[in-house]
């Protein structure tokens, strides 16, 4: 298979875009998909690719490819919607918040493993672009909370690119050694990475159900052309199964990094969100009570330096309300001393002067680590440039957008 040509959409403003030197950089990180409320895990996540976004783009091109439904035809979230309908047929999704949308969730999890022969007319209908309606009212309270946080892309990759035929993908990893494809009928099909020491991956079961990565790759592989740099972000608990993703990329001719964020322990315990535990720390119920007290610019900047350069790289402290507060405080300060981080949208020399700055702390790496950014906003070192560095934390730079050409 040829990969079809799809020219990038850079999403730095644009003094960065086409800068010499420049890379292009394909930011392809794992979805949160729609089946849960937004906890610390989560917002930790998804502030640091915000982060990472905004600020890389200042020194380089950067296309972001984050669609909600990638993974919508997956036991995770085709399982779920078939859960419902067969549980619940007759739910008013339409009220429901995300805490009840979490706990039904959750009691999916416990409830018995249907086969993939039951599920599968509901994995047609989610690979044909249907979305259930819990989903779809869980997107809209997510776009709050997107829009409150500064987050890019408020209209949650509800549309992008159109995802390869898996057949392609799949004869064009067999031919460059990277898919053991039986010819036995019926026999699952494996990612092979195993010259890079990892085991092999089953991505199409004997069931012929599909595992998350074949439809990660069906929608990479055909982005590749034209891109330098491809940085995969994930969760620690993904780490082998993207390490097998670079290996594959690599040996397609593309450069990869892999960039990884910890899951945050809430009351001590690290845990998915399937599992819950999760009540009273999630998006809505943190945001009022702190945005009373200290205003949303302060708890949006508060939030952000918190769960990224607060907990840091590892998360190894579990999350506190008391830290939060602490933090959000820290933040009104800083937007004080620096006039609320200015109005209106970073000037092209405000960029420059940032990317002046980020670019040789990005070094062989490529991209800008989001917990050295924060932590460099809060530097006392005069060469930092912290009013225009806070441009970029506050999310004064153009809003990044998803991807959204369709490939040929």
């Amino acid at each position: 298979m040829t990969p079809p040509t799809l020219a990038p959409t850079p999403s730095g403003p644009p003094a960065a875009e086409g800068r010499a030197g420049g890379r292009r950089i394909l930011l392809a990180p794992v979805t949160v998909s729609p089946t849960k409320p937004l906890t610390p895990t989560h917002l930790k996540y998804l502030l640091s690719l915000d982060l990472l976004h905004r600020a890389t783009a200042t020194f380089s091109e950067v296309t972001f490819l984050y669609r909600h439904a990638t993974y919508a035809g997956s036991r995770q979230v085709a399982g779920f919607w078939d859960h419902l309908d067969r549980h619940h047929p007759d739910l008013a999704y339409e009220a429901l918040g995300e805490e009840d949308i979490g706990e039904l969730y959750s009691a999916y999890h416990r409830a018995e493993r249907l086969p993939y022969a039951a599920i599968e007319p509901m994995v047609r209908r989610a690979e044909d672009g249907w979305t259930h309606p819990v989903s779809a009212r869980l997107l809209d309270l997510w776009e709050g909370h997107y829009r409150l946080l500064g987050l890019f892309d408020p209209e949650l990759g509800r549309t992008g690119p159109e995802p390869a035929p898996e057949a392609e993908v799949l004869d064009l990893l067999v031919r460059r050694d990277l898919c053991v494809r039986p010819a036995v009928p019926g026999a699952p099909v494996f990612l092979d990475a195993t010259a890079a020491g990892l085991p092999l991956r089953v991505v199409v079961g004997a069931d012929g159900q599909a595992n998350y990565l074949l439809y990660l790759l069906r929608e990479l592989v055909p982005l590749l052309d034209g891109h330098d740099l491809v940085v995969l972000a994930h969760d620690t608990e993904l780490r082998t199964d993207y390490q097998t993703v670079a290996h594959v990329l690599r040996a397609l001719g593309v450069e990869v990094r892999l960039f990884e964020v910890p899951r945050v322990a809430v009351n001590g315990v690290v845990q998915s969100t399937r599992a819950g535990g999760w009540r009273d720390h999630t998006m809505g119920a943190l945001a009022g009570p702190l945005i009373e007290e200290f205003g949303p610019d302060a708890f949006r900047l508060g939030l952000r330096l918190y769960l990224v350069a607060g907990l840091g790289r590892t998360a190894r402290e579990s999350f506190s309300l008391r830290h939060l507060r602490r933090w959000a405080r820290r933040a009104s300060a800083l937007l004080a001393a620096h006039g609320d981080g200015g109005q209106g949208r970073m000037t092209a020399a405000e960029v420059d002067a940032v990317g002046r700055h980020l670019a040789p702390l990005a070094g062989r790496r490529g991209y800008a680590d989001p917990y050295q950014v924060a932590t460099e906003l809060m530097s006392r070192d005069p060469e930092v440039p912290v009013a225009e560095l806070l441009g970029v934390v506050t999310g004064r730079t153009e809003a990044p957008r998803a991807l959204r050409e369709r490939v040929g």
